[in-house]
């Protein structure tokens, strides 16, 4: 057990003749740990693998109350606390863990103070209450009927003498580190849940807030801009002006966005957004079936009004959709709605490629032109187009932003195809809509692309198409930053306290600690910092290219999978000894899979761990168990081995 320390307890019953009775104060220097933060313990301190092994060894189906455990209790003096503590000596606790120790040879120890501050427990200051025995506790005597027998409440549960309020401070504060510990989850562990959950979610925030760079919607900050606050020699008038400065080159007070000019800001890093979304075979998504990109190039948006919501800016997106030619006759229909023959004309045509020219066409998205049409892919690799030669900067390497929602899986689904952005040494990072939209939202749950556009009053024709995808999400990305930055502060609250409004009593609490999270991770002001670079941490390196993976076989994982549904069943319906007609009803239930499998082929390894369930199988079949080998399948054996076959 990690962070933990030995104990010293000392083994002497607290109690000498004549037993002790009801309500009799233990002896001073006695140690005691709260009975549920024991029942608790093998959960909250130990992986999931140990924890059970305890558990079923001690814990599980009475095994706990078995034992026999000595009880005390106390009052806590605690306002909140409505009934006292139950307690059980350090020394019965060590006795268990000497017990685990012996039989399963684990080292446990009780948990660091620091860690669980109320799972050990002395009493020996003066004057503070003191625990009182109580009964036995096992199986004879439920928790219910022990807890019945506690006295009322009186001063002389105090102590013999009236403790200082210094003391009953100390007091109170242990009993409320007892109680805490008696629970499933520490403070710590909430605390730590806590920083995490913020974490995240100022990410989303910070994450938003370089989108708004990237389109000129905030100012990039500027760290060493002297406070004219420190300034004494600086006259009221020019300390006004400066500290307007000083708030705006630190991301705070920005002016009021009107969508009806241009910008306010310069476009960080000159950037071009690409968006890529990625359609997969619904019963196996290895196979690949479209790919969407579209682009936005923030040059084209110099001196350009967004328009209400970005509109204006939308109509600059260029977008590119490409179907396979090899995965044409896969179509979704069960899982979602596909339409990969509805790219909508608005956003361009169709274009039908192989899975070999996939990667080295896609690659091309991400250099100049950026998803202009192709005339033609020289032998270098690079695109040619009638644009190229009267637009000069099309030819410029830029700085990208790669966008997607739920952009992990699109990034997966590249790789397959033999294409790695993460390998573009010009890719400063990604951003994800699902996230944008969360922060500037607040909310805690990812929302379904259609739902954002709906948010924004769009419709979203034929999605699932991945080029209409592609083209919506760069929509969305404009939209919430347009959005993001006319929400005001007042339109915020109001949002949290309608939404506090409508939850029941119960969820209120909950409600209240994720407002204040997002207080702690929206911090006024500041640009959101460097960019996340995609992280290479198992993925090939520049001078590691993928490979080209369109062409290679792939393993057929559901070959022989009825070979060995069927297997398993004659198995099963040969221990509960039914017949070869029951057995061949219930095959009619498995339907051949469509995808045709060649024969099994097995090692040497496979073949003798198969070994001994074929005979069982040939002798039920003998016995008449099932028709024409009851569907059983035998593998075709190669090298030394087929001789023993």
């Amino acid at each position: 057990m990690s962070q933990s320390q030995a104990v010293t307890v000392k083994p002497a019953s607290p109690f000498i003749n004549p037993p002790p009775y009801i309500g009799q104060e233990a002896p001073k220097e006695s140690k005691f740990c709260p009975l549920a933060a024991v029942t608790k313990w093998p959960y909250k301190f130990f992986h999931h693998l140990d924890s059970e092994t305890i558990s079923q060894a001690f814990f599980a189906a009475g095994k706990f109350r078995m034992r026999g455990w000595t009880l005390y209790y106390i009052h806590t003096l605690l306002s909140n606390a409505s009934k006292p503590l139950i307690l059980i000596p350090a020394t019965e606790v060590q006795a268990l863990f000497d017990d685990i120790k012996k039989e399963l040879r684990l080292l446990v120890y009780f948990p660091k103070e620091e860690k669980e501050p109320g799972f050990l427990l002395s009493f020996e200051e003066e004057g503070v209450p003191r625990p009182r025995y109580l009964g036995r506790f096992d199986l004879d005597h439920s928790l219910d009927e022990m807890e019945a027998k506690i006295p009322a409440y009186t001063d002389r549960d105090n102590g013999e003498q009236r403790p200082d309020d210094r003391s009953f401070a100390a007091f109170k504060k242990k009993m409320e580190a007892a109680i805490e510990a008696t629970k499933q989850k520490s403070k710590n562990q909430r605390d730590k849940k806590k920083k995490e959950r913020v974490g995240t979610k100022q990410g989303w925030c910070e994450q938003l807030k370089r989108a708004q760079c990237y389109l000129g919607m905030r100012p990039r900050t500027i760290p060493d801009l002297p406070n004219p606050m420190e300034d004494p020699n600086i006259s009221p008038r020019e300390l006004e002006r400066a500290m307007k400065r000083y708030q705006l080159s630190k991301g705070v007070d920005l002016p009021d966005l009107i969508v009806a000019e241009p910008s306010p800001f310069t476009f960080q890093d000159d950037v071009v957004f690409v968006c890529v979304d990625v359609e997969a075979y619904e019963k196996d998504n290895r196979p690949i079936t479209e790919i969407g990109v579209s682009t936005l190039d923030t040059n084209d948006l110099i001196g350009l009004s967004p328009g209400e919501g970005g509109k204006i800016w939308m109509k600059k997106i260029r977008s590119r959709h490409f179907r396979i030619k090899e995965t044409a006759h896969l179509h979704n229909s069960e899982y979602v709605t596909g339409c990969a023959d509805r790219f909508e004309p608005e956003f361009g045509v169709s274009e039908w490629i192989s899975f070999k020219e996939a990667p080295q066409i896609i690659a091309s998205c991400f250099r100049p032109p950026y998803s202009r049409p192709v005339d033609h892919i020289n032998g270098k690799g690079n695109v040619e187009t009638k644009d190229n030669a009267r637009n000069g900067r099309d030819t410029t390497k830029r700085q990208l932003i790669l966008v997607g929602h739920d952009i992990k899986m699109d990034i997966d689904y590249l790789r397959k195809l033999g294409y790695d952005v993460a390998n573009l040494s010009n890719l400063i990072e990604a951003l994800d809509t699902a996230d944008l939209y969360r922060a500037w939202k607040h909310e805690q749950n990812p929302s379904k692309l259609g739902t954002i556009l709906m948010e924004m009053e769009m419709i979203g024709w034929n999605l699932h198409n991945a080029g209409n995808d592609a083209a919506y999400t760069l929509q969305a990305l404009i939209g919430i930053v347009i959005g993001s930055r006319q929400s005001s502060l007042t339109t915020m609250q109001s949002q949290i306290a309608q939404r506090n409004a409508a939850l029941e009593r119960e969820a209120r609490d909950r409600a209240k600690e994720e407002a204040d999270e997002w207080a702690a991770a929206d911090i006024e002001g500041g640009d959101g910092g460097p960019p996340n670079p995609l992280p290479r941490f198992g993925w090939p390196t520049p001078d590691q290219p993928v490979k080209g993976t369109a062409n290679k076989p792939r393993p057929n994982k559901l070959a022989n999978s009825k070979d060995r549904r069927a297997e398993k069943m004659v198995t099963e319906m040969h221990a509960q000894g039914q017949n070869s007609k029951k057995i061949e009803a219930k095959q009619l239930q498995y339907p051949e899979p469509e995808i045709k499998s060649e024969p099994w082929i097995a090692d040497e390894e496979e073949v003798e761990s198969f070994a001994q369930s074929i005979t069982e199988k040939l002798a039920f079949l003998e016995e008449g168990g099932a028709a024409e080998g009851g569907g059983v399948k035998l593998p075709v054996v190669k090298g030394a081995t087929a001789a023993k076959w």
